[in-house]
């Protein structure tokens, strides 16, 4: 480990959570935890697979930027992952040189995103799609299939280079905009600021959309909606499949899951995929149906409206700046527009699209492996390391059996542990004093450590960060799992640990959201701004503290959330 770790404030673990480090000098450094995006337990197939497709493109694009970070380095602990990342060591002048150029290539790119993306970034993705696509992944022989997933693990770790290429200069300029914007109306907030941002379409609102169309198709068959209403969720599938209009109702939900359910509830793609399990999109056309006459075009009309309102507003003001300035203005406003755009689609091309593929071919070999005795189920194959499923591919004897089925025991075993958000030792500096990126990145993913302590909470309040703004009293759903999805009803106020882009349906259903991570540039944040609910983000414990059914006020304006002693 770099010898600067080796200053700085020992954590100690709680007793029941044993950390093994897997190799004893990983105990000096700092580990945190990302519960913005990995939640819950990893599956070992999709750390295992990652660990050989990620870190190597994020240390290749730490360099290609420049970035004040040196190495990062990801270990599982009791299934949850921690991270490890060294910065850059040197004396203070080649560090100021390093920042420098990490600034010129940020902003320099940041300024031409669009014509990146459309010329370098999409094609390269379009090329991987393509590739997948053609290939006949349920016919091929296992040499043909084994073959495809190693080609596979390769372009996948194409897809997160794109992912860390298109990530900094994306953050880079809107947080650019934000602080123009706030320096030259000191009285505004970066929520006015993101006003200015709102309202154009991407991925994450195309999927609402799309969803809500089966809605829409469901009220128009009495029969149809009928059944979603009244039936469980787990018994529609066979329900609808056994008369005519179910049938055809369930030809448009393949057709929605063929588009848009690659994707699982989590970033961790070792879970059920919609298409594996589409209950998640059930639970949703349950909740759409109890508001019939809602009018979903309308709203995201008006989240639009207000933008170019704001957008009206700010440029009358600007009308006495000298013209460098307000030229300025423009061009981080179009840099910040698309680059807004760019962080829920580039999650859905990459992350949910391009990893959906992978998660198929793994899912294929799960259900070769249990047909022929190897493994009990074909979920299990998640449970394996991608080593493992190699050998298994190529040596029709051996069996996993029992190793898959105690990893998932496992799994299961510490999902609902409130395991610690930092481990090894605290350095004395964070990395976010100087690193500008990780203080982007921050804001992102909201903080559990020291270096992002939230102010003090009044009685019965929770403080985090301003997602939406807003005000609304309702009562609180507790909600976990998107397996219980179907417990959120209109007007109710959805309390979670973070929302990845799969939660956002729920937003259509939700009167707020309150979360325990994420910041202002999160998903849950920016998808909750688009939908215009207030939003609470990063409160670290809201899901500890509040009861479910316990009336909340959210006061997205401020980032403060409530706890009522009454309705």
């Amino acid at each position: 480990m770099d010898t600067q770790t080796l200053v700085g404030t020992p954590l100690t673990a709680p007793d029941d959570f044993p950390v093994v480090w897997p190799d004893p000098a990983f105990a000096m450094g700092h580990w945190t935890r990302d519960r913005e995006h990995m939640p819950d337990p990893l599956t070992p197939m999709f750390f295992s697979t990652a660990g050989e497709m990620g870190v190597e493109s994020r240390n290749r694009v730490t360099e290609t930027y420049d970035e004040a970070v040196a190495q990062r380095r990801d270990i599982l602990i009791n299934n949850y992952i921690y991270t490890h990342i060294t910065p850059y060591a040197g004396p203070p002048e080649a560090l100021a040189a390093r920042a420098q150029r990490n600034r010129e290539k940020l902003s320099t790119i940041s300024l031409r995103l669009e014509q990146v993306w459309r010329e370098e970034w999409l094609p390269r993705l379009e090329a991987h799609w393509d590739f997948w696509h053609a290939f006949d992944v349920r016919g091929a022989s296992r040499e043909a299939l084994l073959a495809h997933l190693n080609e596979s693990v390769l372009r996948g770790s194409q897809l997160y280079e794109i992912h860390y290429l298109m990530g900094s200069p994306m953050w880079f300029a809107i947080d650019e905009f934000e602080t123009l914007y706030c320096d030259l109306f000191p009285d505004q907030t970066k929520l006015d600021a993101h006003r200015l941002l709102q309202g154009f379409d991407n991925k994450t609102l195309e999927i609402g959309r799309a969803l809500w169309h089966l809605r829409d198709l469901a009220l128009q068959t009495p029969d149809v909606a009928l059944a979603i209403n009244v039936l469980p969720t787990k018994m529609l599938w066979a329900i609808l499949d056994s008369f005519a209009t179910g049938r055809a109702f369930l030809d448009e939900v393949r057709a929605f899951l063929a588009a848009y359910g690659g994707r699982s509830d989590l970033w961790d793609w070792g879970y059920p995929s919609w298409q594996d399990d589409p209950m998640p999109v059930f639970n949703n056309l349950k909740a759409y149906l109890a508001q019939p006459d809602r009018d979903l075009q309308a709203e995201l009309a008006e989240a639009a409206a207000e933008r170019e309102a704001a957008i009206v507003e700010a440029r009358r003001a600007l009308v006495t700046y000298p013209t460098p300035v307000v030229e300025h203005f423009e061009q981080l406003l179009r840099s910040a527009q698309l680059a807004l755009v760019l962080t829920e689609n580039h999650t859905y091309y990459i992350d949910f699209n391009g990893f959906g593929w992978i998660h198929r071919i793994v899912r294929e070999f799960g259900n070769r492996f249990a047909a022929a005795g190897q493994l009990h189920q074909p979920d299990d194959v998640f449970y394996l390391l991608l080593n493992e499923l190699r050998a298994l591919a190529t040596d029709t004897t051996l069996e996993y059996r029992e190793r898959a089925a105690e990893r998932l025991a496992e799994v299961k075993r510490w999902a609902a542990y409130d395991e610690p958000g930092e481990l090894g030792l605290r350095p004395a500096e964070p990395l976010y004093l100087y690193s500008p990126d990780a203080r982007r990145m921050l804001r992102y993913v909201g903080g559990h450590v020291a270096e992002m302590d939230l102010p003090q909470a009044e009685p019965d309040t929770l403080v985090g960060q301003a997602g939406a703004a807003g005000k609304v009293r309702g009562p609180a759903r507790v909600i976990l799992s998107l397996n219980d999805a179907h417990r959120l009803q209109p007007g109710e106020i959805l309390v979670t640990t973070t929302t990845s882009p799969p939660w956002t349906p729920l937003f259509l259903t939700a009167a707020a959201v309150v979360t325990d991570m994420g910041g202002l540039l999160s998903h849950g944040a920016v998808v909750a701004r688009e939908y215009r609910i207030p939003a609470v983000v990063g409160t670290r414990s809201a899901t500890e503290i509040i009861r479910d059914g316990q009336w909340l006020e959210v006061d997205g304006n401020q980032g403060v959330v409530r706890l009522l002693r009454e309705a």
